[in-house]
Order: structure tokens, then sequence, then C-alpha cells
């Protein structure tokens, strides 16, 4: 089974080949959800009247319950909601897609060389916050609950949902061993 290693200050992870790919498969998915591309116009970040000029002037929560579980109001009021929103949204989603993007980056190594093996020199944030996003995106997209262990337990091995629970459960496991390496 993979595990997290920390070598100094950085960390290494050993997967194998599938582990790899299912890895890279939810990145993508995630990404995609998150609009990567040209989700936002590009301006220069240190232009504060390009920043303005950029800037929508209502940004309502998006529809799909997964965005809305990455991406939550931040207040309860509507217009504060939407407030907060226009001028944080677009830094949050491009924090996420960076992340994700790298980690991608990194297992595609292992999937170019078609082989298992260790990825090294992991930044732990990054990795932690991988995995917290793409945990949170399957957590709402299988209605995870107190019960959905024993619910998976439950479920009989030819069910395809015991392999996206089985899924869950093991980015969980990893999140667990980096946190218990820091």
């Amino acid at each position: 089974m993979s595990n997290f290693e920390r070598t100094g200050d950085t960390f290494s992870l050993d997967l194998t080949l599938d582990e790899a790919h299912i890895l890279i498969n939810l990145a993508e998915q995630l990404l995609e959800l998150l609009g990567e591309g040209d989700f936002f116009h590009h301006y220069d970040q240190n232009d504060p009247f390009a920043q303005l000029m950029s800037m929508q002037h209502e940004v309502v929560a998006p529809d799909d319950p997964v965005l809305m579980r990455l991406l939550p109001n931040a207040y309860a009021d509507p217009e504060a909601a939407s407030d907060f929103r226009r001028f944080t949204e677009s830094t949050i989603r491009s924090s996420k897609q960076r992340v994700l993007r790298e980690v991608r980056a990194h297992l595609s190594i292992l999937v170019d060389e078609d082989k298992a093996g260790t990825v090294e020199d992991l930044a732990a944030d990054t990795w932690l916050m991988a995995l917290n996003d793409l945990r949170l995106a399957l957590s709402v997209r299988l209605e995870i609950t107190e019960e959905s262990f024993e619910h998976f337990e439950s479920l009989p091995d030819e069910d395809p949902q015991k392999s996206l629970y089985a899924v869950y459960y093991w980015l969980g496991w990893l999140q667990e061993n980096l946190l218990n390496l820091l």
C-alpha cells in the first residue's frame, strides 16, 4: 500500500502505477470542475487597476454541490456572501488549481515511465491541500455520513460504488499518514 516517508524537509510517496492513475484521474476531474483553462481572465496580480477592472460586479455561488463545498459562502447574508466571493473566489480557485496541477505533474513522472515507484521532493502542504479537496469532492458525491463506513463494508464486492468508497477511505489514510509524519 502507498506510504509517505519523510526525507529532511521534504516527503516522498511510494505508489503503484494504478494508484498514480487513480490520483491523476481524480485531480483532472476536479481541475475540470474548478474550471481549469481560461475560466478567469488572466491579469497582473500586482496591478490594482487591472484587478479592479477584471472583477465582476456580482459573483453567484456555484450550482454544483462539490464546488459549493470547496468554495462555500463566507456569510449567510446573500449580498455579503456575493461581495466576499467577488473578491476571493478567483484566487481560491487558482490556488486549488495550482495545487492539483502540481500533484498531477509529480504523478505523471511515474505514469510516463509506466512503472510503480517513489515520487520524491513533495511539499507536505501541497499534498495535504490536494488530498483534502479530493476527499471533500468524493464525500459530497458519495454523500458520506457517520454511517458510511458500515454501508461500505456491507456493499458486495461487485457493486461499482464499493471501489469509490475504497478510494475515499484510501485518500483519508494517505492524509492521515502524511499528517502523522508532520
